[in-house]
């Protein structure tokens, strides 16, 4: 805090100190002033200068920017401090606040006089985890070139420890611990050894972006972006459902996306052709680990486990789209593409546990490949000034050409052979076919209608529907004409219903055969929303808004079964011209869910008895505040901003069981919630035409209970049956503080 106590000083300093340099700078001027005023009081013989040596009218100085506009010329130089009571990896979890000299905010343009080129930079928080730099440069009429890094920080935890040794897979334990623990002496033997960790990973973004313009009818275009995500996840390594292990998962990949096109256009018709290529790269596969419950391999539990990870692989497309305009303000515009998609990394062992037979795999690489083809189709038409007809047609299809694959038997949990009940994986593939239509009718005055209806059409292959279709009508209202209000009223109504129903499938891999899969389930669909706006003066404004909806899968005897939500807000706004303004906005939401399933082995008795069923009620409830305060100058100089959020989110699950039924009483988990508050205050002083004071603060407070990742419930990285990092949810209060100079050049 004393640090924050000098900077409030550091401020207030800041702020007087301009007004004596201010006032010093008149006095002089006036000294300057007084000796030639005398000497243009001395009488002359009055002179008539010709016409063309006659003074020009003096121009009035060019009024300053606000000082909190942008401008194309500008950088802030100064330090930031930062203070976390708390969690400071959950206040930067995508953000870099530390300590230090910061430079940000910089902007620079150049163009030169005959507005035929222009250059363009700008640069935020340099050095730190989170910066950003942009350039630009254009030839008017001829290319442009842009390109962009982004730094995306990820930081999860400072509470995670592990006691693996390495940070490189295979992750490795001490033998000795191992051997202690696999002779009884359980997980705790690993407490002593662990070490403290940050936990953290990053995204390096970096974009060409080039265009070229030949003839003024034709553009050539190139982007490249590459991506690079690197560091540790929080990763669950199990080893069955009696020993779950989580590490610190090392990863390292690249994406690396090209985009080249050419576009025709003459402003009533349009073609342009292009080519998209994705190539994503991951050295670091499989992952292999040691378990830390047995040193050596034996037929009932491996010394070591392995997994696979996120393939090398590669997409390709090649798309050709275009409009054409017609007659009676009627367009039509079209895009279809081509696609394909690989991967022949290596096929893992089915186990590395030495001590079990090897079962052959039945190809050395995946050998996976899939075409893609997908197309969109648009009208729209204005025959009339009161109508508007617009349709939409979309077809996507994702063809799985990856050769069969037999697999009789596999390797369970790393202890023993297994027969497959399905033979070998099923060749998912799946298409979907939209239309939409729209009519909007205008001629009621300030009311215009729209009456719309869309038909889903989706295919699937070893799915338990083999089609689901779904029609929706869409009705709406809209105010038009009104500077007064304006509001919009929508409602939808759908209906989803599956056909080919084979569930076979579920009964072949263990499942209850009147379990529904919610994506593609018979399903019944609700909405409403609506919003409306009052501009009563040219100072306030006025919004509601609200909206409810319902979700029901009737023949779904398990699974979801419901889901609902509600929405409403409220906004104000008060903007006066002398810069005073005002606003704030309330809004909540609430989810809701029902789930049923049935807890039963594979005994018939239990199998098919409806008194051994459950229940999950949840809810969940957001309420979001915000207000905001821009005051006018203080004096001629001074300017501030201030806003304020609150968000208080709560969930709740709500277990039943049929009463007098086998199943006990469920023990209801607690609420969880989480609340946010944040307090930002900005002040700026201009010290000069070219250079400004800035001090900004921020006070976040952020309390969080959940019961799965409480300190409380996460207690030590050896749980039962469980060998974890440590990774909690915990609160924090946050105060940071920025004092620099803005410079204008």
């Amino acid at each position: 805090m004393r640090r924050l106590a000098l900077v409030h000083l550091g401020c207030c300093l800041g702020l007087a100190l301009p007004q004596v340099a201010y006032a010093q700078l008149a006095v002089a001027a006036a000294g300057q002033a007084a000796p030639q005023a005398a000497a243009q009081a001395a009488p002359e013989a009055p002179q008539t200068p010709p016409a063309a040596a006659q003074p020009a009218a003096a121009t009035p100085p060019a009024e300053l920017p606000g000082l909190f506009e942008q401008t194309w010329r500008q950088f802030q130089l100064g330090g930031r401090f930062t203070g976390i009571d708390g969690d400071p990896a959950r206040f930067q979890r995508y953000q870099d606040m530390r300590d230090g000299v910061l430079f940000t905010d910089f902007r620079f343009a150049r163009e030169d006089s005959a507005g035929k080129s222009l250059f363009r930079a700008s640069a935020d928080n340099v050095g730190f985890r989170d910066q950003r730099y942009i350039a630009h440069y254009e030839r008017a009429g001829r290319f442009t070139i842009s390109g962009s890094y982004d730094g995306i920080p990820q930081f999860y935890s400072v509470d995670t420890k592990t006691p693996y040794t390495t940070k490189l897979s295979p992750l490795l334990l001490d033998d000795s611990a191992q051997l202690a623990a696999q002779n009884g002496g359980g997980q705790a033997v690993y407490v002593p050894i662990a070490t403290q960790f940050d936990l953290r990973e990053r995204r390096d973004v970096g974009n060409i972006d080039f265009r070229a313009t030949p003839t003024p009818m034709l553009d050539v275009t190139a982007k490249f972006t590459t991506t690079r995500h690197v560091g540790e996840l929080p990763w669950g390594a199990s080893f069955g459902f009696s020993n779950d292990v989580e590490v610190a998962l090392p990863y390292d990949s690249r994406t690396n996306d090209f985009t080249a096109g050419a576009e025709w256009n003459n402003t009533r018709d349009m073609l342009r052709v292009s080519y998209d290529g994705s190539w994503f790269s991951n050295p670091d596969n499989p992952l292999v680990w040691d378990s830390p419950l047995q040193l050596t391999d034996t037929t009932s539990a491996p010394g070591r486990g392995a997994m696979s990870l996120w393939p090398t692989n590669s997409a390709q497309t090649v798309s050709i789209a275009g409009f054409a305009k017609f007659a009676h303000r009627t367009q039509l515009t079209g895009l279809i593409s081509f696609g394909s998609q690989s991967q022949d990394q290596p096929l893992q062992p089915f186990t590395i546990n030495s001590a079990l037979q090897q079962i052959p795999l039945p190809r050395p690489t995946a050998q996976a490949d899939a075409s893609i083809f997908s197309t969109n189709i648009n009208l729209v038409s204005r025959p009339k000034p009161e109508w508007q007809f617009s349709a939409h047609v979309r077809r996507y299809a994702y063809d799985n050409q990856t050769p069969a694959t037999a697999i009789t038997q596999y390797v369970k949990y790393d202890t023993s052979l297994g027969t497959s009940s399905t033979g070998g994986p099923e060749l998912f593939a799946h298409s979907r076919t939209t239309f939409d239509a729209d009519a909007i009718y205008s001629g009621l005055g300030p009311v215009a209608l729209t009456v719309g209806y869309t038909h889903n059409d989706n295919g699937y292959d070893f799915r338990i529907f083999q089609s689901a279709s779904e029609n929706m009508l869409r009705l709406a209202a809209d105010a038009t004409g009104s500077s007064f209000m304006t509001f919009r009223v929508q409602y939808e109504y759908g209906s989803r219903a599956g056909s080919g129903l084979n569930d076979d499938l579920l009964v072949e891999i263990g499942e209850q055969p009147d379990m529904r899969h919610y994506d593609l389930a018979n399903r019944t669909h609700n909405k409403f929303a609506g919003q409306v706006d009052f501009v009563p003066s040219e100072v306030w404004t006025f919004s509601v808004s609200g909206g409810l909806g319902k979700d029901s899968y009737p023949d779904s005897s398990f699974g979801l079964q419901e889901s609902t939500f509600q929405t409403f807000s409220l906004g104000a706004d008060y903007q006066r011209s002398d810069g005073l303004g005002a606003g704030g906005t309330y809004n909540f939401e609430r989810y809701s869910g029902l789930q049923q399933s049935r807890s039963a082995s594979s005994d018939p008795a239990q199998f098919n008895d409806p008194n051994r069923n459950w229940t999950t009620d949840s809810h969940e409830t957001v309420n979001y505040f915000s207000i905001y305060v821009t005051p006018p100058r203080f004096g001629t100089k001074t300017e501030a901003r201030l806003s304020y959020d609150f968000s208080y989110a709560e969930g709740n699950y709500l277990y039943t069981v049929v009463p007098g039924g086998p199943l006990p009483a469920p023990s209801q988990l607690p609420k969880v919630y989480n609340k946010l508050q944040q307090l930002h205050i900005d002040v700026r002083h201009r010290l000069s035409p070219k250079m400004a004071l800035a001090f900004s603060y921020l006070y976040e407070p952020f309390r969080v209970y959940d019961f799965a990742f409480d300190p409380s419930v996460v207690n030590a990285i050896n749980q039962p049956s469980s060998l974890v990092l440590g990774y909690v949810y915990r609160p924090y209060t946050a105060n940071s503080a920025t004092i620099s100079l803005r410079y204008y050049f």
